[in-house]
């Protein structure tokens, strides 16, 4: 078991969830954060056909699962694999001067930042979406692309 200060927050960007939808059972002994503003656009590939509308549905399903659980904003634990999951209910954050406030990416950029500023341990964003990392990077939040064979859970370790 992974003590407090050791474990990291990933926050999953849409791009992550619709590529594997297994993406959001993949960091054991982490705490996995999902914005709000991810969930919306999720919704809107729901009915998309093939892997991209299904895996839009499972994560759904999957959150809805969880709220028999638990309370998603305050996070559920997934104790076999001592993860939790939380949703991120806040909807404006500030972000960077230049960067539009209205974009999902933006807002998640703003999301990072502030948790950072709040907590001790390590927050990375998980995205598939290149521009996305290169922004992420050039305002000093650590960002990571996801690949479902290997997620990179830091100091070298990698859970597969």
């Amino acid at each position: 078991m992974t003590d407090k200060k050791s474990r990291k927050i990933f926050i999953l960007d849409t791009s992550v969830m619709l590529y594997d939808k297994c993406s959001i059972h993949s960091f054991p002994d982490n705490d996995v954060l999902i914005p709000l503003i991810a969930l919306d656009e999720l919704d809107r590939f729901k009915d998309k056909k093939g892997v991209v509308g299904e895996n839009a549905r499972y994560v759904n399903r999957y959150l809805d699962d969880l709220r028999k659980i638990g309370n998603l904003h305050a996070g559920v634990l997934i104790s076999n694999v001592n993860q939790k999951i939380k949703v991120d209910i806040k909807t404006k954050y500030t972000v960077p001067v230049g960067l539009d406030p209205l974009l999902p990416d933006n807002q998640m950029i703003g999301l990072a930042m502030s948790i950072t500023q709040n907590n001790d341990c390590p927050v990375i964003m998980v995205t598939k979406d290149i521009n996305f990392r290169v922004k992420c990077d050039a305002l000093g939040v650590t960002a990571q692309d996801y690949l479902k064979d290997k997620i990179d859970l830091g100091e070298g370790e990698f859970y597969k």
